[in-house]
């Protein structure tokens, strides 16, 4: 009697746990279902990027130079050392202005870098300069500067400069927007300073 009831007891459990394992297999499949109708309607294959910003160009617009010292200062010691600006147009339409000067020394390039950083509001970026061989001939930094008053722009607005040194040569590229700046640094990266005297070619001729 209590053998038969043994088997009673163990027959009930396996009927429930079938019935429990059944129970379970059929919730998943239309989850299975679900998850395959999903992976059937996503794309296959890479995701397509999105076209890259299309690369900025510059035109030179003008040439300028003078001295550093004022020219009723015939005692100044730099008075010999000429500068030279270039007025340059972005393709969307902005000014920027590159200048160049060649100091006798690298000691005096690094202290007209010092200048310029006392003079910033915020240093933005500032890092090493090297050269192809990855030794240090300078330093380069970016900055934002306060309006200058009674000054045109870019200088009667807050404004940007992009300065560095280069053995002793010091350059600078001033402009309202950063990212105008950022471009032409790029540019300069990829074709050299001594690339903007060919620029004059890049503007379009007036029509007739």
């Amino acid at each position: 009697m209590w053998k038969t009831h043994q088997r009673t007891k163990l027959r009930v459990r396996f009927i429930t746990g079938l019935l429990a394992l059944l129970a379970i297999v059929s919730a998943a499949v239309p989850a299975r279902q679900t998850l395959a109708k999903q992976e059937a309607s996503a794309p296959s294959g890479p995701q397509a990027i999105p076209a890259s910003k299309v690369p900025a160009t510059f035109a030179l617009e003008g040439i300028g130079d003078g001295i550093l010292c004022p020219s009723t200062n015939l005692d100044c010691e730099e008075h010999d050392i000429l500068w030279k600006r270039f007025t340059l147009v972005a393709s969307d339409g902005h000014t920027l202005y590159l200048k160049s000067i060649p100091f006798p020394s690298i000691e005096r390039s690094k202290r007209q870098f010092a200048l310029t950083i006392k003079s910033a509001e915020k240093i933005v970026r500032r890092n090493v300069e090297s050269n192809s061989k990855g030794e240090q001939v300078g330093e380069r930094a970016v900055g934002l500067f306060p309006k200058i008053k009674d000054s045109k722009p870019p200088w009667g607005v807050p404004y940007y400069e992009l300065f560095w040194t280069w053995g002793p040569n010091y350059l600078e590229i001033t402009g309202e927007h950063l990212d105008d700046l950022l471009a032409l640094e790029q540019k300069l990266k990829e074709e050299g300073v001594n690339a903007v005297w060919r620029w004059h070619e890049r503007i379009p001729s007036s029509p007739d």
